[in-house]
């Protein structure tokens, strides 16, 4: 990822410790989700270490392509900014070029978008190569369009950029082209390092995968911690979480039990960003389990529910199975909530990352849901036949083992049907499916 988005990300730090958010209410529009959406912007500024130092709300009929607003605001906007020293304003509302153009203009402030700064916090947390590769990709193409001033030395610094003055149109022109070659050498190198994942998923195959999905902050990343016993601890910040990370649930289980931790969703998250993103969301597309994991004690938890669920069908993963794991239940208020949701959501779970009975009630819960997919078989395989043998020994829970021939050995072993199918040329007999064993 290039110097520029770090540089970038120092500059807001530094030049602008405070802003002032914007939000604009339209017809039809919901005025409790558009304070909790500010509410939300101002968690991603603090995330990046930025004070909201003051919200407007505008109502109107429409957006105007000159400036969003009408002048009028835009004006009370700026003097707001200037009483309370902000040099920065956010707008809870993606901008055209022009409009970000004008805005500047007219308030001689930093104008910024959701997105922009969504941007920004992937790009301090991106780890991975594959991450960085991804943030830096997701960062060009939505500077391309805003690519109207100056960028110098593009060649050393790749990948976003500080608005600038002074240059023609000729150099701006360059700057795309080389912007888009950019791009374009970037998706390569992610195309390549998306084989090399698929390669390493290759030798997970014969394990069951479940996967934590849910709104940025419901408690993944906390649930993932407890429920595999890491030794580490959940940041309590916006996107924490930008890589896929895969723990094993158990490591006594037979088969083996594979947890992964994925990035957060969130309202009004481009398009784009979630195919940026696509890759590292593979491990969600390859789960058997989706962990749908909700924070019940925030006031508009529905609300996130439902951007989860778009952003699972939008990636196509609304076919694979799901369950509602209403997290962060020593913080909700209302005692009768859990009851009304049980009610609605009957195969739903209710718990407390922080509580080690209920993440011991979510791990046996994990096991339980994949009871009625393992399966009593008896395998005969060639004692010579180590290939096979790896598998049965790394996907099955040996029930029994025969040795006494010498030249094959008997297993009665418990599977999944996955398992079984590969290995169907040893397959003797198999029973009805009984329980998953640890």
């Amino acid at each position: 990822m290039g110097d520029r988005f770090k540089d970038k990300s120092l500059a807001l730090d530094q030049k602008v410790p405070s802003a002032v958010i914007v939000g604009v209410l339209l017809p039809g529009d919901d005025a409790q989700v558009l304070a909790d959406d500010l509410d939300e912007l101002e968690r991603l500024l603090a995330t990046l270490g930025i004070k909201v130092q003051g919200r407007v709300i505008q109502r109107r009929q429409k957006l105007t392509p000159k400036c969003l607003l009408g002048e009028g605001k835009v004006e009370e906007i700026k003097l707001l900014a200037d009483a309370k020293g902000a040099g920065m304003i956010v707008f809870d509302h993606l901008l055209s070029a022009p409009q970000v153009r004008n805005l500047e203009t007219m308030t001689s402030k930093e104008i910024f978008d959701r997105t922009g700064i969504i941007l920004q916090i992937f790009a301090r947390h991106a780890r991975t190569s594959q991450a960085k590769t991804q943030v830096e990709i997701a960062q060009l193409e939505y500077n391309l369009p805003r690519m109207t001033k100056a960028w110098t030395h593009f060649q050393r610094q790749t990948g976003g950029g500080v608005r600038s003055r002074g240059m023609g149109e000729k150099q701006i022109e360059i700057d795309r082209r080389r912007a888009r070659d950019r791009i374009s050498r970037l998706e390569k190198q992610l195309e390549n390092m998306h084989k090399d994942r698929q390669n390493q998923r290759k030798a997970r195959l014969n394990e069951l995968k479940v996967a934590l999905v849910g709104y940025t902050n419901s408690g993944k990343t906390s649930l993932m911690i407890a429920m595999t016993k890491a030794n580490s601890q959940a940041e309590d910040v916006l996107f924490a979480t930008l890589d896929s990370n895969v723990r094993t649930l158990d490591p006594t289980t037979r088969p083996k039990i594979l947890m992964s931790d994925t990035v957060g969703f969130i309202r009004k998250l481009p398009h784009g960003l979630v195919e940026s993103f696509k890759s590292t969301l593979d491990e969600v597309l390859e789960a058997d389990l989706l962990l749908h994991v909700i924070d019940v004690s925030h006031r508009n938890y529905r609300l996130q529910m439902e951007t989860t669920e778009h952003v699972l069908r939008e990636i196509g993963a609304g076919d694979i199975p799901v369950v509602l794991v209403f997290n962060k239940l020593d913080l909700v208020e209302d005692p009768l909530l859990p009851k009304i949701l049980k009610a609605a959501y009957r195969s739903s779970i209710f718990v407390s990352a922080h509580s080690e009975e209920d993440m011991a009630k979510l791990r046996r819960y994990v096991f339980s849901y994949f009871e009625e997919n393992l399966v009593l078989a008896t395998l005969e395989v060639s004692a010579e036949d180590q290939a096979t043998l790896s598998i049965i020994y790394k996907a099955c829970l040996i029930i029994r083992s025969d040795y006494s021939d010498q030249e094959k050995v008997i297993f009665t072993v418990r599977a999944t049907p996955v398992v079984l199918a590969k290995l169907h040329p040893n397959v003797v007999s198999m029973q009805e499916k009984i329980g998953f064993t640890s």
